[in-house]
């Protein structure tokens, strides 16, 4: 993190504050890990050759498919039937791969989780501040909250919001309004969106989103090899590499 960039906040002060909502993929559990094992999986079970170099080209292929969600060009269930008709032309693999292929990687990504570096020791910290957690993603419901328990975070947290529960998607200000009300029925006390600080990994969906509903927020840019688009710095944003680079970007004042 540059802290000497004007085109990036150094600090974020804690002390106005009154909840924390956190992004999982990349944010809390590391996607990319959990993706490559349950590819690994998915190709063993179908008898097909793995080769390290189509991780690279999953990821890449992944990330224009999410940046066409974000844009609202394409569904979940949209990307569910076309994901790996993609991958394998992609791959220059003569493999036509049956709906079955989705089912079976989606369980195997969805039954597995791998903490991101720091960040147990960060919602540690939040929790420390009495700073009640949400969770705010685009991804299913029921395969979040399997990753996050099986993490042991789930029950760090107040509320999951996901645009399978909220019927839209980040970064459509609409997600963040609903999270914003119901937030505040949670802890019964009326929010304003400048005392929620929004954390995450995409800066299309998490920090963008933040901004146009006056949000604070920080970018976790850890591993953001394949963002399909232009990121623009931001002088209310905090940028970070990791988790521990967050926490240092973070500041708490007594009253």
């Amino acid at each position: 993190m540059n802290t000497a960039n004007p085109l990036f906040k150094s600090k974020i002060d804690l002390s106005s504050i009154r909840a924390v909502w956190l992004d999982v993929d990349q944010t809390l559990l590391d996607f990319d890990q959990s993706a490559r094992y349950a590819l690994i999986k998915t190709f063993e079970r179908y008898h097909l050759d793995w080769k390290d170099e189509y991780f690279e080209i999953f990821l890449r292929e992944n990330g224009k498919l999410w940046d066409q969600i974000e844009d609202g060009h394409l569904t979940r269930p949209q990307l569910r039937r076309i994901r790996f008709q993609v991958m394998f032309k992609a791959w220059h693999i003569p493999f036509d791969p049956p709906v079955e292929f989705e089912q079976h990687f989606s369980y195997d990504l969805h039954h597995c989780a791998f903490a991101m570096a720091g960040a147990n020791k960060a919602l540690d910290y939040f929790e420390s501040l009495h700073l009640p957690l949400f969770i705010i993603s685009n991804g299913p419901m029921e395969g979040q909250c399997n990753r996050l328990e099986m993490a042991g975070m789930l029950a760090r947290f107040t509320r999951v919001f996901t645009s399978e529960s909220l019927g839209v998607a980040k970064p459509d200000p609409a997600f963040f309004k609903q999270a914003l009300a119901q937030s505040s029925l949670d802890l019964n006390t009326e929010l304003s969106p400048n005392q929620i600080l929004v954390i995450g990994d995409s800066w299309k969906a998490d920090i963008c989103g933040a901004l146009a509903c006056g949000m604070p927020a920080l970018w976790l840019r850890t591993n953001r090899r394949h963002d399909p688009f232009q990121v623009i710095p931001h002088p209310e944003v905090v940028s970070a590499e990791d988790w521990k680079q967050a926490l240092e970007a973070l500041s708490h004042r007594q009253n």
